[in-house]
């Protein structure tokens, strides 16, 4: 199944769920299992900037960041950091409705 097939499908064949998308085909993602900070470098995901850079927007290591991007990754189920970039794309507001005072956007 390609990426763009489980963003429609709501993910992986037998991976439940997700089964239904809420708004215009997109599958519901669970942004609250997700901590602060994996919030903001989600967002940041979105940008298609390299890990240095996001490190060195968010003041953290490049280390740091390919753990809270695999954590990521693991949180929703998908397949890889590009497909994280575009759940960040298309769900920018919804992302941002669970980020705190603390958001770097």
């Amino acid at each position: 199944m390609m990426a763009d097939e489980r963003m429609r499908t709501g993910g992986r064949a037998g991976a439940g769920g997700r089964a239904g998308a809420a708004d215009g085909g997109r599958p519901e993602m669970d942004f609250a299992t997700l901590t602060e900070r994996e919030l903001e470098v989600l967002v940041l995901l979105a940008s298609g900037e390299q890990n240095r850079w996001l490190a060195r927007r968010l003041g953290i290591t490049e280390r740091t960041v390919r753990a809270h991007t695999t954590s990521i990754v693991r949180k929703l189920n998908l397949k890889s950091r590009f497909e994280a970039a575009i759940v960040s794309y298309l769900h920018a507001e919804d992302i941002r409705g669970h980020q705190g005072a603390a958001s770097v956007i």
